[in-house]
């Protein structure tokens, strides 16, 4: 017989504040408080209360292949800058990573809190030294085709307009920066007048144009509102150069976007619904 929800939620807290027993870092000062802050399509993130602090802990699966000492070096390097909650404590036996608790935070709303906190700390984001891999985005886009059971293999013809993206991508001018690449409102946080970045798992070297594309998807905004996102961006960047070189790309880093999304999604089992609304995205956007 199934849990009831209660009883399984009161198990996850029960599982969650053993294994915070374990960790180092809480054997002078015990979890006082645990709760579920969110469950995402491949982490789930705890809060975690002792007498001394607050704090996030995101645990991740054991067989995911994200390089976490590149995510934590990314997280680092964000918090320097005050872009992003300090890391404090990586397990990879245990799989955990805990971070300071930022109270108070509601997910960014790009028409609420305003285009210029987000462009300001991207541009700051993108300005930032960590040594990371850099995206090929034709390869990328190949692993993720090939990781699709035979059953789920893509349309033919849409995963060839997204390698002609990838093409365009490669020919064009590059701006090569350090990339967030899953820049939805969930892993943006806004609290006391300032902008947080949250979950860097997939933040390495990759085109600038990459990360703008995710804020026009995810945000839905307006052609007027594309223009002048370019506009400011490249503005807070100081390279005016840059608005033309950005222009040209956007529409095939929207096509990628899209494609890596709806790609990703379709390994995923119970993520069709999702898989085919980015799918659904990426056709409008070939018209």
């Amino acid at each position: 017989m199934a849990q009831s929800l209660s009883a399984a939620a009161s198990s996850e807290i029960e599982r969650v504040t053993r294994l915070c027993q374990r960790l180092e870092f809480f054997v002078s000062e015990p979890p006082l408080q645990v709760k579920p802050l969110s469950h995402g399509e491949s982490n789930q993130s705890y809060y975690v209360k002792t007498a001394r602090g607050e704090y996030v802990l995101r645990c991740y699966p054991a067989e995911s292949m994200v390089c976490r000492q590149q995510e934590l070096r990314c997280q680092h390097a964000a918090a320097a800058q005050n872009l992003a909650p300090p890391p404090l404590c990586l397990n990879n036996h245990y799989q955990i990573m805990l971070s300071e608790y930022i109270p108070l935070g509601v997910a960014f709303d790009y028409n609420l809190h305003g285009a210029t906190v987000l462009l300001t700390a991207l541009a700051k984001f993108h300005q930032l030294s960590v040594q990371t891999p850099l995206l090929e985005c034709s390869v990328y886009l190949q692993q993720l085709v090939m990781a699709l059971p035979e059953s789920d293999k893509p349309d033919a013809e849409l995963v060839a307009l997204l390698c002609n993206a990838a093409e365009q991508m490669h020919i064009l001018q590059s701006d090569t920066v350090l990339c967030h690449l899953d820049l939805h409102a969930d892993n943006i946080l806004f609290a006391g007048q300032q902008l947080w970045l949250l979950d860097f798992e997939y933040s390495q070297l990759a085109d600038s144009s990459l990360d703008l594309a995710a804020i026009s998807l995810h945000f839905n905004l307006t052609p007027a509102q594309e223009m002048a996102m370019l506009q400011e961006y490249v503005g807070l960047r100081q390279q005016s150069e840059l608005n033309t070189v950005i222009e040209k790309k956007l529409i095939a880093a929207k096509r990628l976007y899209c494609g890596f999304c709806w790609l990703w999604y379709l390994a995923i089992p119970g993520y069709q619904q999702q898989a085919k609304r980015w799918q659904q995205r990426l056709l409008q956007l070939s018209v």
